[in-house]
């Protein structure tokens, strides 16, 4: 389907996949990163008010402890602690202590011995006396390293924010004091009206599952127990949620007590409506420069397309006045890039076939010519051939006649005495025979020696036909050439050179008649060339017949005028005129012999120029369908034919 597209629709199609894959990538990749972005704009947010929350309770450690070393640092303290006067000390600190928890959140007030015995609960004074020592490492760590230690932990009454403080008098560690302070609901409560954000706080069971020790969340956004898994281990949470018609980001961190032990999860859920307008506005905006990108991409494609596919088709147009044998006109594209070179290859292409045109063109002609040349002179050589072949067939029945005489007079040699008058007339007219056969074997040899030489006359021209052949035939073959090199450079313009192959292809089948037609006129002429030498050898055997014809004749002749001034010796001289006639019947059986010979040479020289004669009736047509082949081509616009 794609190949059967015009070219400038393919190109635009190419281009808007590239452009659109380009622009959705675009797209893509920014809608991405301004993803990544907003994400990130909400953790920083949610990272900030959980950095809050932990200077909040870092806050609370530190007035909880600073609470404990002011305690800690009372002298009458130290020594009612001292000397255990565990009432004396109840007596300073309960009356104050409602006001501290009702005004400062503080939730436990204790004296501790070493290691976490309970000495005095300032909170619940009537309760004391029992060993901390297996979940209050806090007081375990103060006692033992004599050293203020603050921060979360877990008791009986819940997880609470702890000051401890050791107690010393006179250089001796008498135990430790310590202030809670609350971290409950209403810790978390406030902070949401300080900060405007949810909070909530998870702590895991026994069982693993997770409990909300305080929140501020709706049962909406309550977490996942695999978010809160993942964020007690360390690894921070933000997910996306939809809450009472709004988007809400959370975060989810774990929570660490003084030891840096996880001990819960805070999770902060934010309202993220500005930071989903601000994506969603980023992603509009996103898709509607995409969208703008993609149409102008398209649009700039498809100029450029039909600008392409517009100098393309001007080459087109002169490749096909060349498909139609039109030579005389020019392929103009300007400029410098493919398509000009491709239309300066045609022009180049153009003008050698041109040239090449007009020289086939003009060898045809004369090839022609030489062909005419030919026939005339062939017709001419049958005429002489057959009018030798009628005087030689006369010639041989005179000689067979005189032969018979001849054969008589030796039979009646013995009455030659009784005959004399008879035989001097005979051998009269016997002479007179041969003088006439003897001007016949002259003109004989006369004629077979001019057509001795207008044969080998014909010999040559035929070689200048083969020379001129040999020319046509590499003319023949540079026209392959060029259809070969026209076919590759179309082969390199793709789709646009596909008419251009065409027309090489024309071009090559053409200079392909072009060898065939040479092929078969040089066999025509290889055939007249084999019948020339054969009639040169035949005609050579002729006159050397007729050289023996014509020694016999004049013998014969000779002994006719001897038969003549012996006939008036009759008597004395009759053993010599039996001698004499025995001897011309010999000589008249040889000129008889030669003379068929010479009959059955021109028998078979006529029979060679009735060959030689079609020939080159074949080969003349031949040069004239040369000749109407080149013709097609126009070299000149204004005579619209080929010039010779």
């Amino acid at each position: 389907m794609f190949h059967k597209l015009r070219l400038w629709a393919k190109i635009m199609v190419v281009m808007g996949i590239a452009i659109g894959g380009v622009g959705a990538a675009l797209t893509f990749t920014n809608l991405s990163n301004m993803n990544r972005l907003v994400h990130d704009a909400e953790r920083s947010a949610l990272d900030a008010h959980l950095k809050a929350i932990h200077n909040a309770i870092a806050a609370e450690s530190r007035s909880a402890e600073a609470l404990s070393a002011l305690v800690a640092s009372i002298p009458l303290v130290q020594d009612k602690f001292d000397s255990g006067e565990r009432k004396a000390v109840a007596d300073l600190f309960v009356p104050g202590f409602q006001s501290l928890a009702r005004d400062y959140g503080v939730e436990q007030f204790q004296f501790h011995t070493p290691p976490a015995i309970s000495w005095l609960r300032v909170h619940v004074p009537q309760k004391y006396g029992d060993d901390l020592s297996s979940f209050r490492s806090t007081v375990v760590a103060t006692n033992r390293t004599l050293q203020p230690v603050r921060g979360l932990e877990g008791g009986v009454a819940g997880l609470g924010i702890r000051g401890m403080v050791p107690v010393q008098r006179a250089g001796r560690h008498v135990g430790s004091v310590e202030f809670g302070m609350g971290f409950g609901q209403p810790f978390f409560d406030q902070f949401k009206q300080q900060n405007g954000v949810d909070v909530a706080l998870h702590v895991m069971d026994k069982d693993g599952s997770f409990k909300a020790l305080a929140s501020t969340f709706g049962k909406e956004l309550m977490p996942e127990a695999a978010t809160l898994q993942r964020a007690l281990g360390g690894e921070a949470q933000l997910d996306h949620r939809h809450a009472q018609g709004k988007p809400f980001a959370i975060y989810s961190s774990a929570l660490k007590d003084f030891s840096g032990k996880p001990i819960g999860v805070i999770e902060i859920a934010m309202d993220a409506s500005a930071f989903q307008a601000s994506l969603d506005s980023s992603r509009n905006v996103a898709l509607v420069v995409g969208i703008l990108s993609i149409i102008g991409g398209m649009l700039l494609a498809q100029w450029m397309a039909r600008h392409i596919v517009g100098r393309l088709e001007g080459v087109a147009s002169g490749v096909n006045h060349v498909a139609q044998g039109d030579l005389s006109s020019t392929i103009a594209v300007a400029g410098s890039d493919e398509v000009a070179t491709l239309a300066e290859a045609t022009r180049a292409m153009q003008a050698r076939l041109r040239t090449l045109v007009a020289e086939v063109s003009a060898n045809a002609v004369r090839v022609h010519a030489a062909a005419q040349e030919i026939t005339s002179a062939v017709e001419g050589q049958a005429a002489t051939s057959t009018q030798m072949s009628s005087s030689v067939a006369e010639i041989t029945t005179t000689m067979e006649e005189l032969s018979a005489s001849s054969t008589q007079i030796a039979d009646h040699s013995r009455s030659v005495v009784d005959i004399a008058n008879q035989t001097l007339e005979g051998s009269r007219k016997g002479s007179e025979a041969m003088q006439t056969v003897l001007g016949r074997m002259n003109d004989i040899r006369s004629d077979n020696q001019h057509s001795l030489q207008e044969i080998v006359a014909l010999g040559a021209k035929s070689k200048q036909i083969s020379r001129v052949m040999e020319i046509i035939n590499t003319v023949a073959d540079q026209t392959k050439l060029i259809a070969f090199n026209a076919a590759l450079e179309a082969s390199s313009a793709g789709e646009a050179g596909k008419r251009f192959s065409v027309v090489a292809g024309e071009i090559r089948r053409l200079a392909d008649s072009v060898t065939d037609s040479t092929r078969e006129i040089e066999a025509k002429i290889s055939e007249i060339q084999d019948s020339i030498s054969r009639l040169v050898i035949t005609s050579e055997k002729g006159a050397s017949g007729i050289t023996a014809g014509l020694s016999a004749s004049a013998n014969a002749t000779e002994r006719l005028n001897e038969i003549v001034s012996a006939a008036s010796q009759t008597s004395s001289a009759a053993q010599q005129i039996s001698l004499s006639t025995q001897q011309q019947k010999t000589a008249s059986s040889q000129v008889v012999l030669a003379l068929r010979e010479i009959v059955t040479a021109s028998s078979h020289t006529a029979q060679s120029i009735t060959r030689i004669s079609q020939v080159s009736k074949d080969m003349a047509q031949l040069s004239g369908r040369l000749d109407e082949l080149v013709h097609q081509f126009k070299l000149n616009a204004a005579s619209g034919t080929t010039q010779g």
